[in-house]
């Protein structure tokens, strides 16, 4: 099975890097989006990437997550409405708490996370009831493989991350969200947010796999822009045996497509 992901897409009203990196996704049987889809959370620019993703992929299921430039002023209305927009099962795969479930199949299923964006913080409201919806639906599922996709990364698994970094999500939810993740198995927490080179992280004492996805967009830096990193999606790819991460430039192929290939068993 052949997963697409990208993320931090920021949709203003150029599409380029848009259009690039659905191409690059063709092949995929699902596409998750892990967040800050449209730049400035306004309608118009949902529109413009709904009909998109709908031209690219008729067929293929898109699954996507909030991001802090999705729920500006604590206020989702639009966002909402895009989910819907590229994939109607969302009607009835949102929980009451604001997360998302949908089993795949036997190997694979699927829980979205959608943390509310204040100050510079990411947190749960209402006491933290997406990270139970996500226990639940984690001690429940019969699932082989357990995609969790959150755009925030947890701070143990930041590829920014140093000795003295605050946590992008609330200190004691990021605890509770990590210590759910350890208490299983064959997860593989996918995020976004970062804006760096991709990161992928495998987590031998607990089995599970965390990818960070970077973004389709290029990021500036102090010196202008960072040559390593020009814009990527990722296929995440689930097999017998394991699985296969391959990360691919959207614009120069000849050095950046397929960089590097990392296959992990988890048993």
């Amino acid at each position: 099975m052949k997963i697409g992901i990208m993320s931090d897409l920021h949709l203003y009203n150029k599409t380029i890097n848009l259009k690039h990196a659905l191409s690059k996704l063709r092949d995929s049987d699902i596409v998750l989006i892990v967040g800050d889809i449209a730049d400035r959370a306004q309608e118009n620019q949902y529109d413009i990437a709904a009909n998109l993703i709908s031209e690219y992929f008729v067929s293929v299921p898109v699954y996507c997550v909030s991001g802090n430039h999705d729920n500006p002023a604590r206020d989702d209305t639009a966002y909402r409405k895009f989910e819907t927009m590229i994939n109607p099962e969302y009607k009835t795969a949102v929980d009451e708490s604001g997360g998302f479930y949908k089993y795949i199949n036997d190997n694979v299923d699927l829980i979205g996370l959608n943390p509310v964006y204040h100050q510079k913080l990411f947190f749960f409201s209402n006491k933290g009831e997406q990270l139970a919806f996500l226990r639940k639906k984690l001690n429940e599922s019969k699932a082989e493989y357990h995609i969790v996709m959150c755009h925030p990364p947890l701070i143990a698994h930041n590829p920014q991350r140093t000795a003295n970094m605050t946590s992008y999500i609330a200190a004691e939810q990021n605890e509770r969200l990590q210590k759910i993740i350890d208490e299983n198995k064959k997860v593989i927490f996918i995020s976004g947010h970062t804006h760096v080179s991709p990161d992928i992280e495998f987590d031998a004492s607990h089995n599970n796999l965390y990818i960070n996805d970077g973004s389709i967009c290029p990021t500036s830096t102090k010196n202008g822009v960072n040559k390593t990193q020009q814009g990527n999606v990722i296929t995440l790819e689930i097999k017998e045996g394991g699985v296969s991460v391959i990360v691919k430039g959207i614009h120069n192929e000849k050095t950046f497509t397929d960089t590097f290939i990392i296959l992990e068993t988890l048993q």
